[in-house]
């Protein structure tokens, strides 16, 4: 038999064992997360065109067909990833990876997972996402814009990048502008990506 004092022992053993295990699943979380964030970060680079040139930014239509337009490169649509101060997994309620969401101060920039690829035309993108949710909001600071309540140039904006078979490469919304926003934003990013990848299952 063990005596009051070593069941103590114990007791108090078990409880740093627990709260070690603790320490430590939470550690390797992270590092699977920040896994997750290198591995998607070198996908980008892969696609990446060099700083100058010029790359193809998709402004999506209430139609089917899409409209391709020629931009050069915004410094800070190339700058967030490697300047973001907070990175959010968007993940189903399964706890399927569906993006990483990399988000700077002023600016957000949303990578689709290297196996998840969605159609910018696969519905609700853009009766939903596009038209309720960015345009919607682009509306408003035009509107608050025009009353002087803000800076034109702190309007919300944003851009879709497509692959060649008009999958999804890149959601970039600039000008959020307040923690709300940006919640609702992640949200609608999310809701909306997990339709569209059970639409496509």
């Amino acid at each position: 038999m063990y005596s009051d004092d070593e069941i103590k022992r114990f007791a108090m053993l078990r409880e740093w064992v627990v709260k070690q295990i603790e320490e430590k699943e939470e550690e390797l979380e992270r590092l699977r997360e920040m896994l997750a964030v290198v591995d998607n970060m070198l996908k980008q680079v892969s696609f990446k065109p060099a700083a100058g040139m010029l790359q193809r930014e998709e402004r999506v239509g209430t139609g089917v067909e899409v409209k391709h337009v020629e931009r050069e490169v915004v410094s800070t649509e190339k700058a967030v990833e490697s300047e973001y101060t907070e990175v959010r997994q968007l993940k189903t309620k399964d706890g399927i990876l569906l993006a990483n969401a990399y988000i700077a101060s002023d600016a957000i920039s949303i990578v689709p997972a290297s196996d998840v690829r969605l159609n910018v035309n696969t519905p609700p993108f853009q009766s939903f996402f596009i038209n309720r949710i960015l345009k919607e909001m682009k509306g408003r600071d035009e509107e608050r814009a025009r009353k002087g309540e803000i800076r034109g140039e702190q309007v919300l904006d944003y851009s879709i990048d497509l692959d060649e078979e008009k999958n999804i490469k890149r959601i970039f919304i600039r000008n959020y502008r307040d923690k709300d926003r940006l919640n609702e934003l992640i949200n609608s990013s999310t809701w909306v990506l997990t339709r569209m990848l059970e639409k496509v299952k």
